[in-house]
């Protein structure tokens, strides 16, 4: 596969948006808004293309713009479960409802295409590496399109259900002063 092949695809539509009404005369606002709109613009830049490095910095402002609106969803829902669980060593907290288990968990999808924007980002901020060809393009377009369009609702809050789908892991550091304390 050639570099510029990599680049033959047009991404699916997202036509999810980012500030809804909500009761009375208030709006609901989803997370990551400015995030989501960086992607979204490079996003549907993508296909008025002329080249494919016009299309490579797409598809890196795409992958970073929704890595981050991902990231900061993690960091809610983190949040929320740390409010009903009350983990206070962060060792714990990570091992217990760190970002990666949240996703893994409760976004498989989201986690396997979260993979190829982190491919392309540590590739595109190496200079020694050549070519884009081994690296899947479309998968970057893929997880933007799953945040922004398949998971919305997230974006506004309504999270999946957690129960049951993280126990309480005690980290090394806190099992060993629980040792010594014995």
């Amino acid at each position: 596969m050639s570099d510029s092949d990599n680049f033959a695809f047009t991404p699916s539509l997202i036509d999810s948006v980012a500030i809804r009404l909500g009761d009375g005369s208030s709006i609901n606002v989803a997370i990551g808004t400015m995030q989501r709109m960086a992607a979204l613009r490079s996003y549907v830049a993508f296909n008025d293309c002329k080249d494919w490095m016009e299309k490579l910095s797409c598809a890196y402002v795409v992958a970073l713009a929704t890595r981050s609106a991902d990231q900061l969803l993690m960091q809610h829902i983190q949040d929320d479960l740390n409010g009903r669980m009350k983990i206070s060593c962060v060792g714990c907290r990570r091992a217990s409802i760190g970002h990666p288990l949240i996703r893994e968990r409760l976004f498989p999808a989201l986690k396997v295409a979260r993979e190829h924007s982190n491919d392309l980002i540590h590739h595109l901020d190496d200079p020694t590496n050549k070519g884009v060809a081994e690296l899947n393009i479309e998968g970057v377009f893929l997880y933007c399109h799953l945040l922004s369009q398949e998971n919305i609702e997230a974006l506004f809050g309504t999270i999946p259900d957690p129960a049951n789908r993280f126990p309480r892991v005690i980290c090394k550091n806190c099992s060993a002063k629980l040792k010594k304390s014995k």
